[in-house]
């Protein structure tokens, strides 16, 4: 008999795509000189994964190093109005696959409207 998988995270993680716009806010401080393809006020494409009440998996095509502050936008129509909050990058890995991004990444939200947040939970979930 196979045994029932309980969620071990204090928050679910909810699954569902949706296409975002990112903008690079500023890089950790002791990283200064790093050779990235994307500069401070930079904006790139990124593809949301899970989402969860405290951050948010994304697929994305630039490597950014951990602590990188990003500036997050959800233009969707299942939203009266667009969705804005800050994130910072916590982990990165190149994906196997490109079918949604060169990397992912884990976000944990820095500066984000709480009910915002649930919005977006109750959307995935």
């Amino acid at each position: 008999m196979k045994k029932e998988r309980r969620e071990s995270r204090k928050h679910p993680r909810y699954t569902k795509i949706i296409q975002m716009e990112c903008e690079v806010e500023r890089f950790p401080d002791d990283l200064s000189g790093e050779k990235a393809k994307l500069k401070s006020g930079d904006t790139f494409r990124a593809t949301t994964i899970n989402v969860s009440e405290t951050g948010m998996l994304i697929n994305y095509d630039f490597l950014l190093p951990e602590r990188t502050i990003i500036k997050i936008s959800v233009n969707d129509r299942a939203f009266p109005k667009k969705i804005e909050f800050l994130a910072r990058i916590t982990w990165t890995k190149r994906n196997a696959y490109k079918i949604f991004g060169r990397f992912a990444a884990g976000l944990q939200y820095e500066d984000a409207d709480s009910d915002d947040i649930m919005k977006l939970v109750e959307h995935f979930a």
